[in-house]
């Protein structure tokens, strides 16, 4: 029978759902639906995910949340015992109206309502109810409770409060995972939408995908709370029996994402109840997630045009950095303005000027740049990067061409103590609720799964240990599974099975438990972080484009991942934090205060021979990537000269590249011996002695040699 799923939670509940995205979208094909939702505990995390996969697989994806409400404010953080409590609500995105209320409430549990879960209340729901479906949930919902208690006519009184909100978008929903309190009230809650004059629809409330992941969901529970389990322990799987829902949080292995058939069975009697299923996902007509142009504006204090604004920037600053501006110097730099202009780039060119200006005006030390913005002349003239890309022959179009879909961006390193300064104006300037932070998930990787298992299991430190000390440090892209062999490696070229673990999982019934448990939550997200250094810059509230959330350290955060909002079209500026930075800053600080001595190290040169013969003899302790025994002994071979040669060294000490350093140093020593496959190679590789090492070789060559 056609049936739509309308209460699914996937693995980004976060511990408290095992469903991965990818496979109960394809599940949910293999059972013949054509529609799916998504509702996680309180956030909008795996929307975009979700409704990619949908999309991909022919499946009609209903955006959704299972919210807290609050029974009074949601500014209310406490009540009479000093606890946060809330009742669980299903919400339903019908249209882009209905989703953009969607993240407006669920962004405001978090940031207004936030206590031990995101709250929302009464006054927030009815202020953003437009374009939205309400479903009034499982046993934890408002009316499930009052009729639990045995107060019918409060149940009556908050059917009509949401009747009159929802008008016929409201449903009363009905479950059933034979569990003595649900079946005790399907009566009673049918009797409510009759009463009122309100439709009824089934959900089954899923967090895993099959029957026989229960047992994962309740580890997965174990590890959110701590607590430990037996490895042979079992859920109530009978269906001659009534569990209560006081036994466990999932006292039967019903969670499931089931079938039509199975689902028609259940609530035979309740017919309406599955069909409104389908009524509910046909009213969902959803088609949002496109990019927009977001990028704020800049506008120049002395009244000019942002673009006029930034040519002047950029030849004043060519007229300081070069002196002379020849007909190269020019031709490049209306080049690069040229294609600016053109993309649309004219405002984050000067948005980045802006922060790095103040930075540098404040006392607050900024890196000259790295990555592929070093490119660039323009960003080079107005004080963006510090590098001279003419003089290290650097590529405009490795930054921005026309070709180009994603926005640019610099790589911008501020000293460590400095940063939040330089967040901060940028927060005051776009305003607060225009610039956020990114959220970040932390998985559970293959070790900590082990780890998590073994004492969600009960078992003693040295048991778990043993298995844990046969894997790899470094996984790569190596999961459990192809540890042991029983799923075949990513990469063909490799064999990243470990025989001791093998033997290890074959010969020890324990392990075996803990492994093949670890298999199945390995990957989970398990909490939020934030990340490092993404920042968002938005031309509007940024709440209004991506759904936000609030980390554990009180700091907001978009609910969407780095990717995911630049997809939108979000600015995002990463805002690296680097010791080093601080660390040089004092020691200028140091010998101006002792000696009396100013150093600016981008107005000298680079031709000390006193340093160079320091870095051959490898004695670079501390020094920022040259420290490492292996890159000292390569220095100690290479005895470099010039900066290139450190430049070079650092390009080549990587895996893959690090092949060439042996040909490099014995071209160094005996530049006489190089050879070069045409004569159109030597003077893009000269300077490397004839070795292959930056991507402006390679992109040079196909230039050269191609004709590109």
């Amino acid at each position: 029978m056609s049936f739509t799923h309308l209460h699914v939670h996937t693995q980004y509940s976060l511990l408290d759902g095992s469903c991965k995205i990818g496979e109960i979208v394809n599940r949910a094909k293999e059972l013949g639906m054509k529609n799916l939702a998504i509702t996680d505990h309180g956030n909008m995390y795996g929307v975009i995910d979700f409704y990619r996969a949908a999309k991909a697989a022919d499946i009609n994806p209903v955006i959704g949340c299972e919210v807290y409400v609050a029974p009074g404010s949601r500014f209310e953080k406490k009540n009479d015992k000093g606890e946060g409590r809330y009742n669980h609500l299903v919400l339903l995105a019908e249209n882009d109206k209905g989703y953009a209320n969607l993240m407006k409430i669920v962004s405001r549990g978090f940031t207004e309502g936030f206590y031990y879960k995101p709250r929302l209340d009464f006054e927030l729901l009815k202020r953003h109810s437009e374009g939205l479906i309400c479903l009034s949930a499982c046993l934890a919902g408002v009316i499930p409770q009052c009729l639990l208690a045995g107060d019918i006519d409060g149940a009556n009184e908050w059917a009509k409060k949401f009747k009159a909100l929802y008008g016929d978008d409201f449903y009363i929903e009905l479950q059933d995972h034979n569990i003595r309190e649900q079946k005790a009230i399907l009566p009673l809650l049918r009797d409510v939408a009759i009463k009122n004059g309100i439709k009824m629809v089934a959900t089954n409330d899923a967090h895993y995908l099959k029957k026989e992941d229960a047992v994962m969901q309740k580890v997965l529970q174990c590890i959110a709370f701590r607590k430990t389990m037996s490895p042979d322990d079992d859920i109530e799987s009978d269906s001659s029996e009534i569990a209560g829902s006081d036994d466990s949080y999932f006292p039967t292995k019903e969670f499931y994402l089931k079938s039509g058939d199975q689902m028609a069975e259940l609530f035979e009697g309740y017919e309406d109840c599955i069909t409104n299923t389908l009524e509910i996902a046909d009213k969902c007509d959803f088609r949002f997630f496109r990019k927009e142009k977001l990028l704020p504006g800049y506008t120049p204090e002395n009244g000019q045009e942002p673009y006029e604004f930034l040519r002047d920037l950029c030849y004043n600053g060519l007229k300081k950095k070069y002196g002379e501006i020849t007909e190269e110097i020019k031709t490049r730099a209306e080049y690069e303005l040229g294609i600016i202009h053109k993309l649309g780039f004219v405002n984050y060119f000067l948005i980045v000027w802006d922060f790095i200006h103040y930075s540098e005006t404040h006392g607050v030390p900024v890196g000259p740049g790295r990555g592929s913005g070093v490119g660039s002349i323009v960003a080079y003239a107005i004080g963006i990067t510090k590098v001279n890309p003419l003089k290290y022959s650097l590529i405009f179009e490795r930054f921005l061409n026309e070709e180009r879909v994603s926005n640019p961006d610099f790589d911008i390193d501020f000293c460590v103590e400095g940063r939040e300064k330089v967040i901060e104006y940028v927060i005051s300037k776009y305003g607060e609720k225009n610039v956020s932070q990114i959220v970040t998930f932390g998985t559970l990787a293959a070790k900590a799964a082990v780890k998590d298992v073994g004492r969600v299991f009960n078992q003693p430190f040295a048991e778990v240990d043993k298995i844990t000390k046969l894997m790899p440090k470094m996984m790569g892209k190596n999961h459990i599974g192809h540890l042991l062999g029983l799923i075949p490696p990513k990469d063909k070229d490799t064999n990243p099975v470990i025989p001791d673990l093998v033997d290890l999982y074959n010969s020890d019934e324990m392990s075996r438990k803990i492994l093949d448990m670890a298999m199945k939550v390995e990957g989970m997200p398990r909490q939020t972080g934030m990340h490092a250094a993404g920042v968002i810059i938005c031309k509007d509230v940024i709440s209004d484009h991506v759904p936000m959330a609030m980390s554990g350290e009180g700091i907001i955060t978009t609910q969407f991942n780095m990717i995911e909002c630049e997809e939108l079209g979000l600015l995002k500026m990463d805002f690296l934090g680097l010791r080093t930075l601080t660390d040089i800053d004092k020691a200028v600080k140091y010998v101006k205060q002792d000696k009396g001595i100013d150093l600016d190290f981008y107005n000298m040169e680079y031709d000390d021979p006193e340093v160079y013969k320091l870095i051959g003899e490898g004695d670079t302790h501390a020094v920022f990537q040259l420290e490492g025994e292996g890159m000292k002994k390569f220095m100690r071979d290479l005895r470099p000269s010039n900066l290139e040669d450190i430049i070079a060294g650092i390009s080549l000490y990587r895996p893959g590249p690090m092949d060439k350093i042996g040909e490099y140093v014995a071209n160094k020593r005996n530049p006489d011996g190089i050879k070069y496959d045409h004569p159109l190679c030597e003077p893009i590789l000269k300077v490397t002695y004839g070795v292959m090492v930056y991507q402006e070789q390679v992109m040079e060559m196909v230039r050269k040699l191609a004709g590109y």
